[in-house]
């Protein structure tokens, strides 16, 4: 963490960015200090120069601006305050944040993935404005927008008129999370929600927190990494996290090291070590999981007739991970065995059918390879739903154990009142290939 007077430094010889707000004196202002202490502006900021000329002073090591505007934005009443008047709410901004655990380029190129995903999906399926695109300065990455749509902002009661903003993002953020992106969900429909501001320091890994175009989140981290600025003790960006199985999985066990076992040719051979999941639900009886490794030479007729299938069985939703150029689906559904092994040959699987008949479940690769020489290969990149197979009412339960690694793998989903069978304990396994 930096000293006091570092940051007061900063501040004094770097601006923030406000050009992307129509008016920075609507919105709310918050920074936390060194000492984590909490200061909230206590006048109206209008300009950068304003702003530099309180945080230089100040020497925060975090700061915020609040996606709303407001007629004043100066001591905001809570919402669950009923002894003062409701705050006149003049706009949000609609925002998306998008994180992937921990501050590495692995990690934060997954967030570039997922976030350019998601806007070009908004651009198809909502009628939303962008406004900017930042790099939070950690782990991933902000998509703010304007929404068009001013008919909740022409309500007279102020009350009235924050809840039903709120109850508009809150459906427009079902509408994203069910399309399978992985978006923060305490963020976009909170009237009171506070971001990091462009511009400003990261307090913890001294990048900046800073704003690209639409053409950077399209290319490879790697072709514009070197822009982004920084501060000059700011902390190193691994490329892999520091112990990919454990990050990936948050394993708390020490995982069981299995060699598979192969003809002994009398000359050494090389090995690779990695990380495989069990398609079986813990906890239940015969009932399992389905987890796809796509093959490369499907065609588009049968990559439909796949995905129609599941739609059919209403073993949904279905999402999607690449890794070396191939697709993993995971359906976490906790299906009867005999069904699946009847079902796998249409869904053009007929080998997994031998598979769990003799194993009772079968084993699939989820993590990357650690050759012999200690180098890193691939890894799991969600994709989101796969082939438009979305969640719906089933009257299959569905795997708490396939749902935690969903969950690990920064996918949540919301259950509701269904069923959920089994434990949250993911089955995997450490397996030295030769």
């Amino acid at each position: 963490m930096f000293e006091r007077k570092t940051l007061k430094a900063w501040y004094a010889s770097n601006p923030t960015d406000m050009e992307w707000l129509d008016k920075p004196s609507w919105h709310q202002f918050r920074w936390r200090m060194p000492n984590n202490r909490w200061v909230t502006a206590s006048k109206q900021i209008s300009n950068d120069k304003m702003l530099r000329k309180i945080l230089s002073k100040q020497g925060p090591r975090d700061v915020y601006i609040g996606t709303s505007s407001w007629l004043n934005p100066i001591d905001l009443p809570k919402l669950t305050d009923d002894e003062r008047a409701p705050p006149i709410l003049l706009d949000h901004l609609v925002v998306f944040d998008i994180d992937f655990r921990p501050f590495c380029h692995r990690r934060l190129e997954r967030a570039r993935l997922a976030a350019s995903a998601l806007l070009e999906w908004l651009d198809e399926h909502e009628d939303l404005t962008l406004r900017s695109i930042s790099f939070s300065g950690g782990k991933g990455f902000h998509l703010i927008f304007s929404d068009p749509n001013r008919e909740m902002f022409a309500i007279p009661d102020p009350k009235t008129r924050e809840e039903e903003v709120r109850r508009v993002r809150k459906a427009l953020l079902k509408r994203v999370l069910d399309a399978g992106f992985p978006v923060d969900p305490s963020v976009t429909a909170d009237t009171r929600r506070i971001i990091r501001l462009p511009g400003s320091l990261h307090g913890t890994t001294g990048w900046c927190c800073f704003r690209i175009t639409r053409e950077k989140l399209r290319q490879p981290l790697k072709q514009w990494k070197k822009e982004l600025p920084r501060h000059p003790s700011a902390k190193r960006m691994p490329y892999w996290p520091s112990s990919l199985p454990q990050m990936l999985l948050g394993l708390k066990k020490r995982l069981t090291l299995k060699k598979k076992s192969t003809p002994s040719t009398g000359t050494e051979q090389a090995t690779r070590t990695g990380l495989q999941l069990s398609s079986q639900v813990i906890g239940t009886k015969e009932r399992s999981a389905v987890l796809l490794w796509i093959p490369r030479r499907w065609g588009e007729q049968q990559l439909e007739r796949t995905a129609q299938r599941l739609r059919e069985k209403k073993w949904t939703p279905a999402f999607a991970f690449s890794m070396d150029q191939r697709e993993l689906v995971i359906v976490p559904r906790a299906i009867p065995m005999q069904q699946l092994r009847k079902t796998f040959p249409s869904l053009g699987f007929p080998q997994l059918s031998g598979e769990i008949q003799r194993l009772g479940h079968y084993w699939v690769d989820i993590s990357p390879v650690k050759p012999g020489d200690g180098a890193m290969e691939g890894e799991l990149v969600p994709l989101g739903i796969w082939r438009e197979v979305r969640k719906e009412q089933s009257n299959v339960p569905w795997s708490a154990t396939h749902l935690e690694i969903l969950k690990r793998l920064d996918i949540e989903i919301e259950t509701g009142d269904e069923e959920v069978a089994g434990r949250r304990e993911p089955a995997v396994r450490m397996v030295v290939k030769n």
